[in-house]
């Protein structure tokens, strides 16, 4: 994102303004790529940090951070005369050496990276979901591994865009004097937004995080080190589950109208993705519609002691942890499929044939 927006100022010329952004995130181009990388691998291995063997993945940044060097240091006015010359005509891009390596060899170099991590990528997800079939977490593996695909998926439209760019930039001397210069970039930026974006707004629950597959511990050196050689993959969220009952039932939480799913999860020290895939997969539903089912129950027992004898049914829903007299009617209706007064007067006449 970062690259996209120096690259535009560069092409509007907007660059003259701020020269010191120029070449600021080309080492970045070859972070992205692996990063992208190790956060699927992450997912999909519990890995929840960076290792010694992941350092390779840093070292065509480094090298290329390092090679920049010697123009990051230039005098303002050195520095913003060439962005000007640059950005009058940008062909000049691929021509204007500024660092230790050839302009050229970079764009190869970062056009070879992103393919090469992204056929990586592709392949940690398609060998994750053939080895990965056991029947207790096939929920759990098909959410996760579904929100993979559409970020690679998304990754690999901005990954052709860039490298039509700079294959069009490398065979054309004036390639960035054409209008293909901007819109290939922007068409891939956009496709990529899209489509992470219409994923996001259809499965909001996927911004709480993604809940971790649990593996069993094993023993095991070998197993250890082999990545996509665990095999034991092991679903035991029987302690959240016990704790979520408690917290529910003995404690009686959900009267609290402000409780949220994030007040939630501190309060328990349960992770919120954990605790929204526990909601969906143990006790088949979301958030809401979980706490609902403690409120209306609440309610109902009350009404069977007679409470609204000296209540209103309004007062007894705000008591119950309802905020609005609207959400409390839904609620009421979705678990009991009748409204609380067609619920009461079914009651009334139940007691009525009882006392007969």
């Amino acid at each position: 994102m970062a690259g996209i927006i120096v690259y535009l100022l560069v092409y509007s010329g907007l660059i003259n303004n701020v020269p010191h952004l120029y070449k600021s995130t080309g080492p970045l181009n070859f972070l992205t790529p692996a990063l992208s990388y190790l956060y699927v691998r992450g997912v999909l291995y519990n890995e929840k940090r960076f290792s010694f063997r992941d350092l390779p993945h840093f070292l065509t940044f480094l090298f290329f951070a390092i090679s920049y060097i010697p123009f990051y240091i230039l005098p303002t006015v050195e520095k913003a005369a060439i962005v000007k010359e640059i950005s009058s005509n940008l062909n000049l891009a691929l021509r204007q050496n500024l660092g230790l390596v050839p302009e050229r060899f970079t764009y190869m170099a970062v056009s070879i990276q992103i393919v090469f991590y992204l056929v990586l990528q592709w392949q940690l997800i398609l060998k994750y979901k053939k080895k990965n079939k056991l029947i207790e977490v096939q929920n759990q593996i098909k959410e996760v591994h579904k929100w993979l695909r559409i970020f690679t998926t998304a990754g690999s439209f901005f990954v052709i865009g860039s490298v039509l760019l700079i294959i069009g930039s490398l065979g054309s001397p004036t390639f960035f004097n054409t209008p293909a210069a901007l819109i290939i970039p922007g068409t891939a930026l956009s496709a990529s937004f899209l489509l992470i974006s219409c994923y996001l707004l259809i499965h909001p629950s996927t911004l709480l995080g993604l809940p971790f597959i649990k593996y069993k511990e094993v023993e095991s050196e070998f197993i250890e080190k082999q990545i996509n050689l665990i095999a034991f993959i092991k679903e035991d969220y029987s302690k959240e589950i016990k704790i979520i009952d408690d917290y529910f039932i003995l404690e009686k939480k959900y009267i609290n109208p402000d409780l949220n799913l994030s007040t939630f999860s501190a309060e328990v020290k349960i992770p919120a993705r954990d605790l929204s895939y526990i909601l969906r997969n143990h006790y088949g539903c979301g958030f809401n519609d979980f706490i609902n089912q403690f409120r209306i129950e609440y309610i109902t027992n009350k009404m069977n002691i007679n409470f609204l004898n000296n209540y209103t049914i309004e007062a007894l829903s705000k008591e119950a942890g309802f905020t609005t007299k609207s959400t409390f009617y839904r609620a009421f209706k979705k678990i009991h499929q009748v409204s609380p007064l067609e619920y009461i007067e079914n009651l009334n006449l139940t007691k009525a044939t009882e006392s007969i």
